[in-house]
């Protein structure tokens, strides 16, 4: 069994869902690309913009610039500051009409032979817990949809109920949690705080996994991005009865100096060693300079196999933002035909038996 650990299905981006506006959906949206790896042109002469028309002034909602940010086609996002125009290709220039209705992601899975995907859940996609639900329903057995809770309130007694009816009732089966949501509130808190325990207590009780996103897009970027890995493992070894996935990594590619890049920092390792961390091997998204099939990304695979053995690491594609630099196929092909150091076992824990696992059968 292929199981793909990170897919989406969506509505038109910048529309109502579930109880998610279309505003927020965007004020989550420009806090996520302010610093995106594509990069943002000008409309006028599609040249790069040397800064980002988004650089905000602080890390939060409130120090974001007015930039009259718009979800525009042909998957690039649009926005306008002091009288310029500038687009970011966030998605596939296929991308027309910015949604990923559920048949779009099945006809993918079924041409490239997907058993079953993970639906994971960022605010940027919606409030989509009853959404996932009908998907679920529509296509049996095919999909692992990740729960949402407003995850900056998760010490609220409201929003573990929340959770509890996405899995009690909605059949959903998991927690998806992005520490970008507290922007929010201007990262007063913090994934470790003693104030979230019982929604961790919550978690254990209704025995599902937690999908980690620890970007922040904060304006240091590599610093903040760090302290949420060294808090993450204060969390798992807190927790080491609840499976957690430590998920789009590693972002660290992104984030560190060119010279550096590809350099695996020593508290990634730390945090990944714990027993209930995984890691979602995401590498063919992380440097878009770079060919395929991404020698650097299995040397760093390589590495990381080294350090954590097979056990522990899963593969996810993004689809459908992976197709704006490889195709569906090739996001699993630059580990299955080409990383000649892992075994055919190793690769079918790789390409599913870690995910089942996870999850406790599936």
């Amino acid at each position: 069994m292929i199981i793909d650990s990170h897919a989406h299905v969506f509505p038109r981006f910048g529309t109502d869902s579930g109880d998610q506006t279309a505003r927020t959906q965007l004020q989550f949206i420009q806090h996520h690309v302010q610093f995106h790896v594509q990069g943002w042109r000008r409309r006028r002469d599609g040249k790069r913009a040397e800064v980002s028309p988004l650089t905000p002034q602080g890390d939060g909602f409130s120090d974001m610039p007015d930039a009259a940010l718009r979800v525009g086609s042909f998957g690039q996002l649009e926005c306008t500051l002091d009288g310029e125009e500038y687009y970011l290709q966030w998605y596939p220039c296929s991308f027309r009409d910015m949604q990923a209705p559920v048949e779009l992601t099945i006809a993918y899975m079924d041409y490239v032979g997907v058993d079953k995907a993970v639906l994971q859940h960022d605010h940027v996609y919606g409030s989509l817990n009853e959404f996932y639900r009908e998907c679920m329903n529509s296509y049996p057995g095919r999909f692992l949809p990740l729960a949402q809770i407003r995850g900056w309130e998760g010490d609220r007694p409201e929003q573990m109920a929340r959770l509890e009816h996405a899995i009690e009732v909605l059949g959903l089966k998991g927690l998806y949690f992005e520490i970008e949501s507290f922007a929010v509130t201007e990262f007063v808190d913090h994934l470790d705080d003693a104030k979230f325990e019982p929604l961790w207590e919550t978690v254990r009780r209704l025995q599902i996994p937690v999908f980690w996103y620890l970007y922040t897009s904060a304006r240091d970027r590599f610093g903040s991005y760090l302290e949420q890995v060294v808090r993450l493992d204060r969390w798992a070894k807190a927790h080491p009865e609840i499976p957690c996935v430590y998920t789009h990594g590693l972002e660290t590619v992104v984030l560190r100096p060119r010279a550096e890049r590809f350099d695996i920092p020593p508290e990634v390792i730390s945090c990944l060693k714990n027993p209930n961390v995984h890691l979602e091997v995401m590498l063919h998204l992380m440097a878009p300079d770079t060919e395929y099939p991404f020698l650097w990304a299995q040397q760093m695979l390589n590495e990381l196999y080294d350090a954590l053995g097979p056990e522990k690491l899963l593969w996810g594609s993004d689809m459908p933002a992976a197709e704006r630099g490889v195709t569906y196929r090739q996001s699993m092909d630059y580990v299955r035909r080409h990383a000649k150091f892992m075994s055919e076992a190793d690769k079918s824990l790789f390409f599913g038996g870690n995910v089942e696992r996870v999850f406790g059968g599936v």
